[in-house]
Parts: structure tokens; sequence; C-alpha cells
């Protein structure tokens, strides 16, 4: 905090001494740094501002008020001593005119001499009887009082009177004459001594004036400087009472303040995240419910439509009752497995699943995959080659969650299957690493399109007008396979082969039960 006092006056100084540019460049730079400074070290550094600029600012204005003094000394105003340098000639002029001044018709003798604004004067005789003069206030007490009062000075009502005796020819006193002033400054005009008493006045009482100006200046930079951010933050708190979190907060100072409006932001930031996780939550949820309205609504019309047509008719011909009934089964079926697959995904995203390693012979399981496949595209005549290859090992055996492994491939391939052309072809091929498994599985359907790149892994993600489907299904396979997929550590990815094939590759770490290694 002392080099912040010290930092600050040192500015002060540079821009005091410097030209009025200097000047304002000075005082921005002192508000900035003053900004930025703890509530605590403000408040003080503003103190010490305070009295050291009143302090100066009091110096400077004594030394303009003495620099107008010998300007106007003499001329416009005269000092408080002024009456009292004149005693001397006053006292010798008297002395030697002597008993002249005694007589009343030489009056104005004196009144020539003597400046009547600034002194009265008093003529009396020997025995202290006033004969003239411009002071009316009986001054002496009889002749007595003369004899004890002469050649001195009295003191009377805060005014002061010289006592000069005067004496005759045979050196005895005839009299006296009396000079009285004040010791006040003399102005020879009256509007100069209303103008100059106001401007004294001021200068004396200028450093309490200063420490007035002072304080309200930089009370007014500390609430400005405090103001800034709680009228920011009473925005954000309006804002967020708005529901609108897209704003920042463009404070950034290391003091108290500025850790508010930090954390503030934060705040605001996790409560944004909070909020579009929900919102995001609430989409999915929309996008499931109709993306299982509209998959469930084929299966169930034709269910609807077959079971009216069996009403209808009775038991009719019994073959194509079991015909519809058949159809019935089918399209039960595939609503069922729509809703199972949707179930599967939400339990997955709630809780995850446990991962459960056997070691299997991969080239057996994928044999064994491949002839269903084949049963199941039949129709399509799909051609199914497997191949696998043993990098750094000497078998095929590899510990692997059977479960969800056969889900994995499952989902990529049904999807290859679906979108694969008659007397297609399907590649499956399994490279062992030492420590990984790496799976592709190409089909020669069109490919994916550049929109499906992006999307492929999304929930409810149907597939660009390129890869377009006949059967319905509501868009999870390649999102549950990712999320199978991950949840052995590995990584997959989607992309298109040379020949235009669609490609699907990921890769499964080597699972552990234990520390020890043991599956």
């Amino acid at each position: 905090m002392i080099q912040s006092i010290y930092q600050l006056y040192g500015e002060l100084v540079t821009g005091l001494t410097g030209s009025s540019n200097d000047r304002f460049l000075c005082i921005g730079r002192c508000l900035s740094m003053l900004e930025k400074k703890s509530l605590k070290t403000q408040f003080i550094i503003t103190f010490v501002l305070i009295i050291l600029l009143s302090i100066i600012a009091t110096i400077v204005t004594y030394f303009a008020g003495f620099i107008l003094f010998t300007q106007i000394e003499y001329k416009k105003v005269y000092p408080a001593n002024y009456p009292e340098k004149m005693i001397p000639d006053l006292e010798d002029y008297i002395r030697r005119e002597g008993t002249l001044l005694l007589n009343k018709r030489n009056r104005n003798l004196l009144e020539q001499r003597v400046p009547s604004k600034v002194i009265l004067y008093q003529v009396v005789d020997e025995n202290g009887e006033i004969i003239y003069g411009t002071e009316h206030h009986k001054i002496l007490n009889g002749k007595e009082d003369l004899y004890n009062k002469v050649n001195t000075t009295i003191k009377m009502d805060g005014r002061y009177a010289k006592m000069i005796p005067v004496f005759n020819s045979r050196g005895k006193i005839s009299g006296a004459i009396s000079l009285s002033y004040a010791i006040t400054p003399y102005y020879p005009e009256t509007s100069d001594k209303i103008w100059f008493t106001f401007v004294f006045m001021v200068i004396i009482f200028s450093p309490f004036i200063y420490i007035v100006v002072f304080t309200f200046a930089f009370s007014r930079i500390l609430a400005k400087n405090t103001g800034k951010p709680v009228n920011m933050l009473i925005d954000a708190i309006r804002k967020v009472k708005e529901k609108d979190l897209d704003f920042d907060l463009d404070y950034r100072a290391e003091n108290e303040l500025g850790k508010l409006c930090e954390a503030f932001d934060e705040m605001k930031n996790e409560l944004k995240k909070s909020l579009m996780s929900q919102w995001k939550a609430e989409q999915e949820r929309q996008e499931m419910v109709q993306a299982l309205a509209h998959d469930m609504k084929t299966p169930l019309s034709v269910i609807q439509g077959y079971t009216e047509s069996l009403l209808d008719n009775g038991s009719g011909n019994a073959e194509q009752t079991a015909n519809y009934l058949r159809v019935i089964k089918e399209k039960a079926d595939q609503a069922s497995e729509l809703i199972r697959e949707i179930l599967y995904a939400m339990e997955l995203e709630r809780s995850g699943e446990d991962i459960h390693a056997v070691s299997i012979d991969i080239r057996s399981f994928l044999m064994k995959k491949k002839e269903s496949y084949e049963m199941i595209s039949r129709d399509k005549k799909i051609v199914f080659e497997v191949n696998v290859s043993c990098q750094n090992r000497g078998e095929a055996i590899f510990p692997v969650d059977v479960g969800k492994l056969d889900r994995i491939l499952d989902n990529v391939i049904s999807n290859s299957i679906r979108y694969t052309p008659e007397n297609g072809r399907i590649r499956i091929n399994a490279d062992m690493a030492r420590d990984r498994i790496h799976f592709k599985i190409c089909d020669t359907g069109k490919g994916f399109s550049r929109k499906d790149l992006s999307n492929l892994f999304r929930k409810f993600y149907k597939g660009d007008e390129a890869r377009s489907h006949k059967n319905g299904h509501v868009g999870l396979g390649l999102y549950i396979a990712k999320k199978l997929v991950e949840m052995h550590g590995g990584s997959i990815a989607a992309f298109n082969d040379n020949d235009r094939g669609a490609c699907v590759a990921f890769d499964l770490p080597f699972i552990r039960n234990n520390d020890n290694g043991e599956i």
C-alpha cells in the first residue's frame, strides 16, 4: 500500500510540474491506478491524497497571496503598522512647531499633516482640557494625569494613543497633543476593503476549503469506482431474473469488487451450463417422444389395419388369417424393439453399465456373427467377409465384454445391411494388437454424406437422404454403439472407403478386472 501511495505521489508530482496535457494524462493514470486497488487501499490512498493535495494547494495559495499583497501594498492597502510608522515624523513636526499648535486658529496646520483616516489627534492645555482635535474621547483627567502620560503610548478600546508634550520657550509643559491609531490594515477605498478582506479570508481558510473540495471530488471518484461494478452487478442480477444469461461482466480488478464480479460471472456460467444441460435434456426428451411416436406410428397402423380386417372377416380364410397374424406379430415385435432400444439408451445415460470381460476366440465369435448376419440379409443376398489378424499375438484370444461387443457389432452391421444394396458386400476386419483390438466394418452402399459424417453418432439421427431408409428405426443404433465403445475406453469413427462405401471403425482396449492383470 505504501508503494502504491509513493507511486501515485510520483505521478502527481510529474503531472503538476508538466504541461497541461501531462496534467490531464497524470490525473487519468492516477484514477486508473486507484480503481484497481482494494477498497481499503482506495480509502487510505484517497485520504492521503486529500491531505497531500490540500497542503500543496494551500502552499500555492499562500504564495499567490503573498505575491498579491506585495503588488498592492501601499497602493490598494496599507499594512497594520502603517500609522505607527508615521508617528515619529509627526512627533518631530509637533516639537518643532511647539505652542503654535496649541492655538485653535492654527488647527489647519495639524490637519494638513495628520492623515485623519488612519490617525486621530487631540490637542489639550496644561490642565489636560481639550482645546480641539478629531479625537473627541477625553483621554486625560487633569494636570497630574497629563504629566504621568506624556511621552508614553496609551492603550484604549482597541486603539493606541501617543501623548506628545508641547513645551514653551521657558521649557515648561504648556500642553500636549495625542495621536491615536488602530493596528489594522488601512484601505484607502471602501470597495477595496470589502474585496481584499474577502480575498484574504479565503486565503486564510483555504486549507479547510481545499479539504472540503478535494473530499467532495475524491468521494465522487471513489463512488464512481465502486458504483461501476455495483451497477454492473445490479444489471446482471436483473438479467438473470429475466432469464437472460447471454452477457459478460466486463470488470477486471484485483480488489473485492473485481473478485465479486468474477465470482458472479463464474456463477452465471455454471448456471448457464446447468440450464443448457436441462434444456438439452428436455429437448432430447421431446425428440425421443417425437421419434418414438413417429416410428411407432407405422407398425401400430399396420397392426390396427390387419386387426380390423380380421374382425370384419371373422374366421374367414385360415391361410389369410395366418398371414395377417404373422404381419401383426412382426409389427408388434418391431414396436417392442423400438421401445427396448430407447429404454436401453436411457439406462446407459442414467447409470451406465459395468464391464464384465471374458476371454473369447475373436475368430470363432465373428464367424458365428457372420452366420447370423447372413440369415438376416438372405433376401438381399449380401456377401459377408470376415478377416482376423493377430499382430504380436500367438492366438486370437482376447478379453472383452461379449454382450456389449455383440450389441456394438449388431448396431453397426445392421446399419450397413440397411443401406447395402442387393448382391452387395460387407467386410468385417478385426486387427488384434498386444493391448487392443481394432474393428473395421465397410459396406458397398452409397457411403456417408457430409451431413451424415457430422451427425452420425448423435442421438435420434436417422441419416441423410442419400442413406434414407425404408424400415422404421429410432436413430439410436450408432449412438448406443458409441456409448458402449467409450465405456470400454475406446473410440469410434465413421468415414467413406475409397470405392465410396461406408466404413465404421472402432477399437477396444485390453480389459483387466483386477490389479494383478487377471481377467
